[in-house]
């Protein structure tokens, strides 16, 4: 928990300071470790913020990758209802798309399709992969890639969320 509140503390100076440009990525870390200690609520607004900030900055450059961590959240928060997590991964794939971020389309597309894995939804795993991949070629510095063809493949028999 002292990492957690130090990481709450260089976020608040790095925005007191007004070091945007890397202030969503930061934000966008803060959520994931608070929702790793299971604090999911404070995950989501610390979401909500970087959202927020981006838009009121106009630096929307992360807010694919917002978009994707807030319906991971989501889906812890509540696994039996993916609803939410649904919605967030496909505003995620199209912001993406509208941004021309490729590599943030097919992170996204990825996490739409583990969701629709795992609730047996097949089909909709491959639709959502299919144009994602389009393009791409493994690489180790990119290993979603992999994972995605995988997935899409059907090689994947118990993809994790």
């Amino acid at each position: 928990m002292a990492a957690l509140a130090e990481m709450r503390r260089g976020a608040r100076l790095h925005r007191e300071k007004s070091i945007a440009p890397f202030h969503p990525l930061i934000l966008a870390r803060l959520a994931e470790a608070e929702d790793e200690v299971g604090e999911i609520d404070s995950a989501l607004a610390t979401l909500d913020q970087a959202l927020a900030e981006s838009e009121q900055s106009g630096q929307r450059w992360f807010d694919a990758e917002l978009h994707r961590i807030r319906g991971d959240v989501r889906l812890r928060q509540n696994p039996s209802n993916s609803d939410s997590a649904e919605a967030s991964f496909r505003a995620a794939i199209a912001v993406a798309q509208g941004q021309k971020t490729r590599s943030f389309e097919l992170r996204a597309a990825l996490s739409l399709a583990k969701l629709y894995r795992a609730t047996g939804r097949e089909a909709d795993a491959h639709a959502a992969l299919g144009p994602a991949l389009e393009g791409f070629a493994p690489t180790p510095e990119f290993p979603e890639i992999e994972e995605a063809q995988a997935l899409s493949a059907g090689a994947v028999a118990d993809a994790t969320l």
